[in-house]
């Protein structure tokens, strides 16, 4: 049994933040389009945006296992240059294009336009990822809602998308500290192979123990 059904055993879980990711995909020029609002439900505390974004990034390489490897080892190299620069640059992924076969040749996962308003785009598809928090435990949970549909190019684009717009919303300090989680998202997992079902509540637990080990011996 998987930790989150564990976590459901206690009490309630409180629904604290939403992020809606709106992403709109043009098959015949292989470009997207997207836009990220983030919905305060109890609160819009930065760091529970950081927790979510490593949530939404841990589901999709577990639901994902074609593109589990590459999204993996982009993520982990991105997030090594933004420690290495203490945050000064944004993520600055490099392009990923992804063979879909049958005909259809190559679409384009990485990199989208990113837009303030989601009214710029014309028949977006959504994925809404709510950040649950279960008091009893202090652990966190990911309910992720996604739109039917190019999930092989929409899925692994979704945590790029989430990222980069949050780097490009904010400091020096706040993107340094999405890198380091995500760092360490990937240092608890160890390699794409270890990723396992139901672990990313796990894996975020995971992350903050160890910042926090890291802080207290510094």
């Amino acid at each position: 049994m998987g930790l989150f059904r564990k976590l459901l055993r206690g009490s309630a879980p409180i629904e604290m933040l939403r992020a809606d990711l709106f992403m709109e995909y043009d098959l015949l020029t292989r470009t997207g389009k997207a836009a990220v609002q983030w919905v305060s439900l109890k609160s819009n505390d930065p760091n529970f945006r950081l927790g979510l974004i490593a949530l939404l990034y841990a589901r999709i390489l577990i639901a994902h296992a074609e593109t589990r490897a590459k999204l993996f080892e982009l993520v982990g190299e991105t997030s090594k240059q933004i420690l290495l620069g203490e945050g000064q640059t944004d993520f600055l992924f490099p392009e990923w294009m992804l063979h879909v076969g049958l005909g259809a040749g190559e679409h384009r996962i990485w990199p989208w336009v990113l837009v303030d308003n989601p009214r710029a785009l014309s028949k977006p598809k959504v994925y809404s990822a709510t950040l649950l928090s279960f008091p009893e435990t202090t652990r966190f949970a990911i309910y992720l809602k996604m739109a039917w549909g190019r999930e092989r190019i929409l899925a692994p684009g979704s945590p790029l998308i989430a990222i980069s717009s949050y780097a490009q919303s904010t400091g020096q300090e706040d993107r340094y500290k999405l890198a380091l989680l995500l760092w360490q998202v990937n240092q608890f997992y160890g390699s794409p192979d270890r990723v396992r079902m139901g672990s990313e509540s796990e894996a975020l637990a995971g992350a903050i123990t160890a910042i926090r080990s890291y802080k207290d011996n510094a």
